[in-house]
């Protein structure tokens, strides 16, 4: 695989975050009256080791979309260490959508990473920000997308004090680098713009990490679609493994973000499937996931839309074997079709232990479990609004002080939702 072949990957590999289809005249987002539809990300580190079961999937992600103004959320994790691929401190992610002047709309995506260290030392920083701006106005559409780089160094590479955009390097016999990358784009009314601090792909076999395996450090995107007339309604939803608003001392701080989100474009994805996975989610003491996947799949057009969203994650344990489980599985669904309008939601799971109880498989809507004086869990809690559903396999809010979290800390686990405005 060549360098310029290699350079090519970027742009493919952040699309399955969940970028915009280009919607034709039939797949129209929604009426005029309801503003640009949206979708904005923003992540810390994104692996592929090809071949492998290496994959980990923009790690503190920060997803926004939808039409609503205004709109934002943020998240953290206090170290990421992938397979001596990537060894990085904490990452800070954040996504908002807001007004810009009277008419206009304004994205903004922003990913935080400190004490960075790629492939065991070779490419180094002391902190590293990306920033990605998309404006949208009654005079047009415009995108861009900079990072800013404190104290960089890349091993046997001399670097410019400031780096240009999409600035491309090697480092002899080891990996091709992009630095500062940015791509932007419009067509068929939908602007939309990628970037990343620093991307890196393999040239040879590298530890478990076969040649041609990337990392992206500080993935961020976002997607702007003009407001469209039409009859096609706007649809939305998410998916994800876990979620964590909890206050602790030492490495683990505030909310601990989505893991391995998904998160259904306003447009629809035409159709196509999206997918986010995740190899390994661990807090220590608080919760650990083996592996999570999540996908995303919709239509909309005149009068019509459908959305599915699924999580499945397996290898849970929560709060040092409080609650265990093999698997779990949620989908949720909406459908539309002209004014009938009807949702649907599916839980299944293997091995579900809590407190030593075992959870049956026909398990009811919404039961809730007491653990003594330590928690309140809700087995497969559903949730229903005029314009969509949701699904958790999985809440837990403690009652008491546990593993350095505060009392009334709360954890979500598997989780689905859909949306269709109708």
């Amino acid at each position: 695989m060549s360098p310029r072949r290699m350079f090519s990957v970027p742009v493919l590999l952040l699309m399955v975050i969940g970028l915009f289809a280009a919607p034709s005249q039939a797949e129209a987002p929604a009426n005029a009256s309801r503003g640009y539809a949206y979708y904005s990300a923003a992540g810390g580190t994104m692996v592929r080791a090809l071949g492998t079961t290496i994959s980990s999937d923009l790690t503190a992600q920060s997803t926004i979309a939808g039409q609503d103004l205004p709109s934002a959320k943020r998240s953290a994790v206090a170290a990421v260490d992938v397979d001596n691929l990537v060894d990085v401190g904490a990452v800070h992610t954040k996504t908002r959508a807001e007004k810009a002047g009277a008419k206009g709309i304004k994205l903004i995506s922003t990913a935080r990473t400190a004490n960075v260290s790629l492939l065991n030392g070779l490419i180094r920083a002391e902190a590293v920000v990306t920033k990605n701006v998309t404006k949208g106005t009654p005079r047009g559409l415009k995108a861009t997308s900079r990072t800013r780089f404190v104290d960089l160094r890349i091993s046997g590479v001399r670097l410019p004090v400031d780096i240009p955009k999409n600035f491309r390097v090697q480092i002899p016999g080891v990996a091709a680098v992009v630095l500062n990358s940015s791509v932007t784009g419009q067509k068929d009314g939908v602007v939309s713009s990628q970037g990343y601090a620093i991307g890196v792909w393999l040239l040879k076999d590298r530890g478990p990490a076969p040649l041609g395996s990337s990392i992206i450090l500080n993935p961020t995107m976002s997607a702007l679609s003009v407001p469209v007339p039409g009859d096609a309604p706007a649809v939305g939803g998410d998916a994800y493994g876990t979620s964590a608003l909890i206050k602790a001392t030492s490495k683990v701080r505030g909310e601990v973000g989505r893991t391995g989100e998904v998160a259904t474009p306003p447009i629809s994805t035409g159709g196509r499937t999206n997918q986010n996975r995740t190899a390994d989610v661990d807090i220590p003491g608080i919760l650990h996931v083996g592996a999570i996947s999540s996908t995303t799949t919709s239509t909309s057009s005149a009068h019509r839309g459908e959305v599915t969203n699924t999580n499945r994650i397996a290898g849970l344990n929560v709060l040092n074997g409080l609650i265990r489980a093999d698997a779990i599985f949620v989908k949720a669904h909406s459908k539309l079709r002209g004014e009938r309008y009807r949702k649907d939601e599916k839980m299944t799971f293997v091995n579900l232990v809590i407190a030593g109880q075992r959870i049956p498989i026909d398990v009811g809507r919404n039961t809730t479990i007491k653990v003594g004086n330590v928690a309140n869990v809700v087995v497969n809690q559903r949730a229903r609004t005029p314009n969509g559903n949701k699904i958790r396999g999985l809440f837990v809010k403690l009652l008491q002080p546990r593993s350095g979290l505060e009392a009334g800390a709360r954890i979500e686990i598997a989780v689905a939702s859909t949306r269709i405005w109708h």
